[in-house]
Parts: structure tokens; C-alpha cells; sequence
């Protein structure tokens, strides 16, 4: 009994490797996954998508270093962008008085109303 079912769990397992391989696009085993439809091959981009790519993306590439020196802010440029983070923070700060000074003065809103019961059938 015990022989029985350790050669149908070795059966089931060949055969889950054999599908996950095939369903995995191995080359070895693409060509029988596409004759039996169990694997496709993609196909061509619909022509807005390639109408609207750029042909060379000129994307750069990981691990790449800068070549240009980065273009450095004067004390001008620092105060001018500290004045405004600063206006930003008390805009920000007001927004939030505020939102709390009304949170205080209107009334909760009510409840959601319970949805009606199901009908018994």
C-alpha cells in the first residue's frame, strides 16, 4: 500500500515539474508547451504602443557613476528656497488650526444607516 502511494506522489511530482517547466518558458521545453497550448508566445505591440515609444529610451544603467559635477546653489538660491519651505510651513500650520478650531465647533456627522436585512427565502 505504502509502494503504491509513494509512486503515485512520485508521478504527481514528475508531473507538476514537467508542467511548471513548460509553464516556466524553458527553452528545452517551449516548443511541446506551445504545440499543446499550455504556453503562448507574446505578441507584437498594438501600433499605438509603438507609435508612441521612443525607439532608443536612453535609459541609464545601474551601478553608472555621474560624470557631470552637479550644478551647486548659491546662499542666495538656499535663503530663497528656505523662505519658501518656511511660507509653506505656516500655510500648512494655518490649514491646521483651521481644520482642528472647525472640528471642534461643528456637530459628528450621523451615523451610516444599517443596510436592510436580507430577504429570508
Amino acid at each position: 500500500m505504502a509502494d503504491r502511494r509513494t509512486e503515485i506522489s512520485l508521478r504527481a511530482a514528475g508531473l507538476a515539474l514537467l508542467v511548471g517547466t513548460a509553464l516556466g518558458g524553458c527553452e528545452a521545453t517551449r516548443g511541446v508547451a506551445e504545440l499543446t497550448d499550455l504556453a503562448t508566445k507574446p505578441g507584437d505591440p498594438k501600433p499605438f504602443v509603438t507609435e508612441t515609444r521612443p525607439q532608443d529610451p536612453k535609459y541609464i544603467p545601474i551601478g553608472t557613476t555621474v560624470t557631470r559635477p552637479a550644478k551647486r546653489k548659491t546662499v542666495e538660491e538656499f535663503k530663497e528656497l528656505e523662505a519658501e519651505l518656511e511660507a509653506k510651513r505656516i500655510s500648512n500650520d494655518a490649514a491646521g488650526a483651521q481644520a482642528q478650531s472647525l472640528g471642534k465647533v461643528l456637530p459628528p456627522p450621523a451615523p451610516a444607516p444599517a443596510p436592510p436585512p436580507l430577504p429570508t427565502e
